[in-house]
């Protein structure tokens, strides 16, 4: 039984690092603010968050992100059970002559860890950036800035049945429905155009001026797996015959340079496959980003952007298997009852002609800023200090999306010329809950490194936290 529960454990690791979503941002400084990022990512932050922001005054006119001379790093590791539940339910008991022996639970102890591994997504979102820039020429002209970027992302999650099973047993008359299972997966390239500048200028008291920006993607994608359905289910009859129905329908598509599509549950690779930076897509699909920022009076500023607005077509070497048919189950007592339930779930059908399309992960996001050092009821403050409140709202559950509301609050804040930046925030809502980020950020000519946490209680509190994560980045001013 706890080789089974550890594997559960296993299987619902969430893993964490850089996605595009409602839920977090793939650079340093915004995992310090806790992805606090609407209003005040500025320059080349502004990329895939808020167009018009890239016409704002930055620290530089020109800002560049490569692998040199620090390649963007970000690990991130969310269990379902932290150290100190752990270590409760597996790390046994002392008895009465001193040996450790396994710990009994009790019925409370098995309903608890039963809902913390079966409400757990196994989630890995991955951005590689090989090249982005920003570049604010003037006033007059606006801003640019590009883009190249490969998103890898996953979301599993897994039935809730299956913990049920093993901590409860199969209950008479009971239904056990596989609708909660999600499963996704998918690999893109995107390409990112970027522009904004500002469009009007107020002579009043309340409204200073407002900035607009625009970005275009152009995606090709390569890989992607998702349950569009899962209506399946069983339940044990009064008469102790198993009963069900399985009900399914996933679609997949892969690039033709990395295997064939069969159209089954598995696939059978190339033999004389080899890695390629430039494999033929299996899907093609355009993507906007909208923005509009305001500078108000009393140093705030209030910005609406919506993302990922488009779509994603896969129409090569794509297929949409469906499952489906009604199935009884009396008992192991003859081979031939093995063998027809097996070929009851061989029945598939694979439609291989007929594309489809997937949402973009499309967000929508406000944020409001103010610059406390410059408050009017503050006379003297420490250095520079800028206060941002965000709420992102993802409009689908693509990867890394999410259309649960999060909200957050950040704090950037510069003591002084020789001291780095300090960096803190909290994020509450969305997909990954309650986060309270801290970074750090060192201007080093024209070189600024950043290095954050998104969960800074795993390092005051690491016994009692479950998420843990690190990340680091340079880039380029000038």
């Amino acid at each position: 039984m706890k080789h089974i529960i550890l594997l559960i454990f296993l299987l619902t690791i969430q893993v964490f690092a850089q996605t595009y979503g409602s839920y977090s941002f793939s650079d340093a400084k915004s995992a310090g603010l806790a992805f606090t990022y609407t209003s005040n990512g500025l320059g080349i932050d502004a990329i895939g968050v808020n167009p018009a922001n890239l016409a704002l005054q930055d620290y530089s006119k020109f800002s560049m992100k490569t692998f040199f001379p620090l390649p963007p790093l970000a690990v991130s590791l969310t269990t379902p059970l932290t150290i100190e539940k752990y270590n409760y339910f597996f790390g046994g008991v002392i008895d009465s002559t001193g040996k450790t022996v396994g710990r009994y639970l009790s019925q409370a102890d098995k309903d608890e860890l039963n809902q913390l591994l079966g409400e757990s997504d196994l989630i890995f979102n991955f951005n590689l950036n090989y090249l982005s820039f920003a570049i604010n020429v003037n006033e007059n002209i606006g801003a640019f800035g590009f883009a190249f970027t490969d998103h890898f992302g996953t979301n599993f999650r897994l039935s809730k049945v299956f913990t049920d099973l093993i901590f409860s047993g199969l209950y008479p008359v009971k239904l056990y429905s596989f609708s909660d299972m999600d499963i996704k997966a998918s690999y893109t390239r995107e390409i990112s155009f970027n522009y904004g500048r500002k469009i009007i200028e107020f002579n009043n008291k309340f409204i200073k001026d407002v900035y607009a920006g625009l970005g275009i993607k152009l995606i090709k994608g390569y890989y992607y797996l998702s349950t569009a359905k899962n209506n399946s289910y069983f339940k044990l009859d009064s008469d102790n015959v198993i009963r069900g129905k399985w009900d399914y329908e996933i679609y997949h598509a892969l690039s033709p340079s990395f295997a064939k599509n069969y159209g089954k549950d598995s696939i059978v690779s190339v033999k004389d496959f080899s890695f390629s930076l430039f494999p033929e897509p299996s899907g093609s699909g355009t993507g906007f980003d909208l923005g509009v920022t305001a500078n108000l009076a009393n140093q705030i500023r209030v910005a609406l952007a919506i993302v990922n607005i488009g779509s994603i077509t896969w129409d090569k070497n794509q297929a949409i298997i469906k499952g489906s048919g009604d199935f009884s189950f009396e008992g192991y007592s003859s081979k031939e009852q093995i063998d027809s339930l097996s070929n009851k779930f061989k029945e598939v059908t694979s439609d291989l002609k007929t594309s489809f399309t997937t949402s973009l992960p499309t967000t929508l996001r406000l944020g409001l800023s103010y610059q406390l050092d410059q408050a009017p009821f503050i006379s003297k403050f420490p250095g520079k200090m800028l206060v941002s409140f965000d709420y992102n709202q993802g409009f689908n559950n693509e990867i890394g999306n999410s259309t649960k509301p999060r909200f957050s609050l950040g704090i950037d804040w510069k003591p002084g010329n020789w001291i780095p930046f300090i960096r803190t925030g909290i994020s509450v809502g969305g997909k990954l809950g309650f986060r309270w980020g801290f970074g750090l950020g060192f201007m080093m000519g024209p070189i600024e490194f950043d290095f954050a946490t998104s969960n800074f209680e795993s390092i005051i509190s690491p016994n009692s936290a479950n998420k843990i994560n690190f990340f680091a980045e340079s880039r380029w001013r000038f």
